[in-house]
């Protein structure tokens, strides 16, 4: 059993732990072996977070470090109550050892969320979770509005880019071949090399033919490109369409819920004065089980400008919005999606919300939502709130504003109707 050194340097004290934790520390294995995982258990849940952080301040006090990327960071919300909490990190031969264990007393919350409970930690790690909430369970279909009868629907295209994704790919690519309306669907493969494109290939032969009122997979490559933005590029430069028909993408690690493109495909037609829609967000583990939901309120343009809450795999836009602002800006490799968004909203698009869920979000460690929001994604962010306001923007800013904490608690507020069984517009 490999030697391992580590530390947590927070929180610094487990004496009144917090519901909302956010704990970062660094270690490291003797003897050449790697840490690829870092995870929390406590009570009912599991969760998972960020290794390989920078961390030269060790590599600097302790040679044995073997390189400057020793740092971890986990994010979650914990049960309330006496709990065991135990860190524990993964390493090369898919082992798990113990870091820390000790039992704590986690303070339970008694006034709501939405009545006024809990800061922007809170808020955020309730209403907009990338992690564990609540046991892993099956995912309940989502119930749409019947189709209105008679009403000629959009085309709609999707792309999904893709690179070393075998394991979830095809949970993606059956999410959009199984739908029961039109849609060209496009992967672009950024040259796999994990069996990707014989997955491709195989669905291929099943879906390549196009068929009336039914998805089809109209194109896919496997080769070299830039990254998800030029991924993304690429494969919509291979398609065409009307200026009223749709256009989204969907990652793959993510995947839509049965029914959402059918629904989305009528909203349009129901309502061609709509440029762009978006709806409610599952997140699912690696399992495809739901973890948490996402409860968004209506569209609030001013919302937009300060923070990017829309989730991206349930955002649909038509054609003609696309090509008047040029499409996606391949400098971003990490906000591409609110690039996108606040350039469709500045240019005059008309932007609604849907109250339903539309599509699974999954949260994994090697997904890049989280590995690259600790690098560049944070500057990305910076530079876009700096874009849209013309001025600088300090964190302390953002987390206390009092437009997104009121935007939070009417997240707070919708979910606990949709608890009451009531779906607010």
């Amino acid at each position: 059993m490999p030697a391992l050194s580590s530390h947590i340097d927070r929180p610094s004290s487990w004496d009144h732990p917090a519901r909302c934790v956010i704990i970062r520390g660094w270690c490291f294995a003797a003897a050449g072996r790697r840490v690829t995982g870092v995870r929390l258990r406590a009570g009912d849940r599991s969760l998972h977070g960020v290794v390989g952080l920078p961390r030269p301040d060790v590599r600097a006090a302790l040679p044995a470090a073997p390189d400057d990327n020793t740092g971890f960071e986990l994010r979650g919300t914990l049960p309330s109550g006496r709990q065991r909490l135990l860190i524990e990190v993964q390493l090369d031969d898919s082992s798990w050892e113990i870091i820390m264990d000790r039992t704590v007393r986690i303070p339970r919350q008694w006034l709501p969320l939405w009545l006024g409970g809990g800061d922007w930690t809170e808020l955020m790690f309730f209403q907009m979770p990338a992690h564990m909430a609540y046991p892993a369970r099956l995912v309940q279909p989502e119930t749409f509005p019947a189709p209105r009868p008679g009403l000629k629907r959009p085309k709609l295209t999707i792309v999904t880019p893709s690179y070393q994704q075998v394991r979830f790919l095809g949970e993606t690519m059956r999410s959009v071949l199984s739908q029961s309306t039109a849609v060209d669907y496009v992967v672009q493969d950024g040259g796999s090399t994990d069996g990707s494109a014989d997955l491709i290939r195989e669905l291929a032969a099943q879906h390549s033919a196009p068929t009336e009122g039914r998805p089809h997979l109209a194109a896919w490559t496997s080769a070299r490109d830039q990254g998800q933005a030029d991924a993304i590029a690429r494969g919509f430069a291979r398609t065409s369409g009307a200026p009223e028909d749709v256009m989204g993408w969907i990652n793959s690690d993510d995947y839509y819920l049965p029914g959402a493109l059918d629904f989305v495909a009528d909203y349009f037609a129901r309502h061609p004065e709509v440029d762009v829609v978006y709806g409610n967000r599952i997140v699912v583990d690696e399992a495809s089980q739901e973890i948490a939901r996402w409860f968004l309120p209506p569209h609030d343009p001013a919302v937009l400008r300060l923070n990017d809450f829309v989730p991206q795999e349930t955002l649909f836009w038509r054609r003609r919005v696309w090509d008047q602002v040029g499409g996606i800006d391949p400098a971003f490799h990490f906000a591409i999606d609110w690039d996108l968004l606040l350039r469709l909203q500045a240019a005059g698009a008309r932007i609604v919300r849907v109250p339903f869920f539309l599509a699974c979000f999954r949260a994994h460690a090697a997904q890049k939502t989280s590995a690259v929001m600790h690098s560049i994604g944070q500057r990305e962010i910076t530079r876009l709130r700096e874009r849209t306001h013309g001025r600088t923007f300090p964190a302390h800013e953002i987390e206390g504003h009092p437009l997104l904490l009121r935007y939070l608690r009417r997240s707070a507020f919708i979910q606990f109707a949709w608890s009451l069984g009531l779906r607010l517009p």
